[in-house]
């Protein structure tokens, strides 16, 4: 399957791949169609799961896309110019939904139709459909027109709370407690988590832990009963099953892929494991 289009001059989409981009001038409209995807973020981290969307401006962060699961299925639109171009803003349109991001880094949402034409551009990729590539992008665009994206006073106080999480891995903290400790209603807190960083408190905390385990798998020589306390788990069943369900692969597996790859580098034979 060819990963990559060039949709118009100044729009590309990518298929189950990392964007690369080399300006600070650049829009992402990303999609998880399936397994979860991870950013990094100045202050913490942000999850896409099955049917999250992503608007965000690249740049901002430092290293965007930061990891994926095993399962992980994404579609991408990268905006080359932003919004500078005189053809991309024709295409994009009048109302210009991009400088709506003047309020925040990134917006995470959820919308049923906009998900599908994404699963239409997803497929479009694995056909080599070009021309309906190009028809799928203008749809996209007038519907990202009509949606209005709604910010809150709050999401940096939540970027907080997500940063904490990340900083206190190996320690568990329920909504209730958060909540005192950061002055902020449950409920409020609950909700606006989950539109600031892509899912709920303990899917957030539960996320960085098995990618954090995904981190050592591949890169540190640790056996997978140390790696399981280092995110704050001492039963190595129950970490097994914690990683399985995040990143789509057990533990043990995801690590021999991952020394076979590395081994096969070391002796200049490149090839990418299939996450």
């Amino acid at each position: 399957m060819k990963n990559e289009f060039r949709i118009f001059p100044d729009i590309r989409l990518i298929c189950d791949d990392i964007p690369k981009t080399g300006s600070q001038d650049i829009f992402e409209i990303s999609c998880c169609l399936r397994g979860v995807c991870e950013y990094r973020t100045e202050s913490g981290y942000i999850y896409l799961s099955k049917g999250n969307c992503i608007i965000m401006k690249q740049g901002v962060y430092s290293e965007c896309v930061t990891a994926r699961s095993a399962n992980c299925r994404t579609v991408t639109l990268i905006i080359e110019s932003g919004t500078h171009n005189s053809m991309t803003k024709e295409l994009i349109g009048t109302s210009d939904f991009l400088h709506q991001l003047r309020y925040n880094k990134a917006y995470i949402f959820r919308h049923e139709k906009i998900t599908e034409i994404l699963s239409e551009l997803y497929n479009g990729c694995v056909n080599d459909q070009t021309s309906v590539l190009k028809i799928k992008t203008l749809e996209l665009f007038m519907l990202l027109n009509e949606y209005r994206f709604k910010y809150s006073s709050k999401d940096e106080k939540i970027k907080i709370v997500g940063e904490f999480i990340c900083k206190h891995l190996s320690e568990h903290y329920t909504i209730s407690q958060l909540s005192e400790m950061f002055e902020i209603d449950g409920t409020t807190l609950k909700n606006l988590f989950r539109k600031v960083h892509g899912c709920p408190v303990y899917n957030y905390a539960k996320n960085r832990k098995m990618f954090r385990a995904a981190e050592l798998l591949r890169t540190a020589d640790m056996k997978i009963i140390d790696i399981s306390e280092e995110v704050g788990y001492s039963n190595a069943s129950k970490f097994s099953s914690a990683f399985r369900d995040v990143m789509g692969v057990n533990p043990k597996y995801y690590q021999m892929e991952h020394n076979l790859f590395r081994k096969k580098a070391n002796g200049g034979i490149l090839q990418n494991p299939a996450y």
